[in-house]
């Protein structure tokens, strides 16, 4: 015979409720972390004399262009030279951007100014503009730039051809005038 299994303990659930449970003690509030210092490098003496400051703009006021160490002397040449020379520069560097900072044909002779070239003659009729510099004395610079006007603010397209009697020097020249343009 199978042995009779054991009768399930019989649960009154119409009678009075079960004692309550005593609340679980609240936890203790934990101690805050001492404040840290903002740097801890600063904190811990290892910088020295050298301040939590912003960067002073690293702009200067020479911002001629400088390649292995030379910087581009104006090349002060006519109308007709300039175009004697241009045949004669077998490099050829391309540059377009459009920008706020040469919006007009003054503003693009003056970026070229600045970078050190010679302002040789801006064509107002044709919106174009064309410069001359040197380096070391012996490698040529030509630019001739375009001015186009975007309209609504949007200042203006500028497309930049640059001849040199050096393919290096105006590539690079040309990406410094890219970031002037920025």
């Amino acid at each position: 015979p199978a042995p009779t299994p054991a009768a399930a303990p019989v649960v009154d659930v119409f009678s009075a409720p079960p004692e309550p449970v005593a609340p679980a003690p609240e936890p203790e509030p934990a101690l805050a972390p001492p404040p840290q210092p903002a740097d801890p490098f600063a904190a811990s003496g290892l910088l020295g004399d050298v301040s939590d400051q912003p960067l002073a703009d690293l702009t200067t006021a020479d911002s001629k262009f400088e390649y292995g160490g030379q910087k581009m002397a104006p090349l002060a040449v006519s109308t007709a030279e300039f175009g004697g020379k241009w045949g004669s520069c077998p490099a050829t560097t391309p540059l377009s951007a459009v920008t706020t900072k040469a919006a007009t044909l003054a503003q693009f002779m003056d970026l070229c100014d600045r970078a050190g070239a010679h302002k040789v003659e801006a064509i107002a009729a044709t919106n174009e503009g064309i410069c001359a510099g040197m380096m070391g004395g012996s490698v040529v610079i030509l630019i001739h730039g375009k001015v186009t006007p975007q309209g609504g603010g949007a200042g203006s397209r500028v497309d930049v051809t640059i001849k040199s009697t050096d393919a290096t020097v105006g590539g690079v020249l040309a990406m410094y005038m890219q970031n002037m343009m920025r």
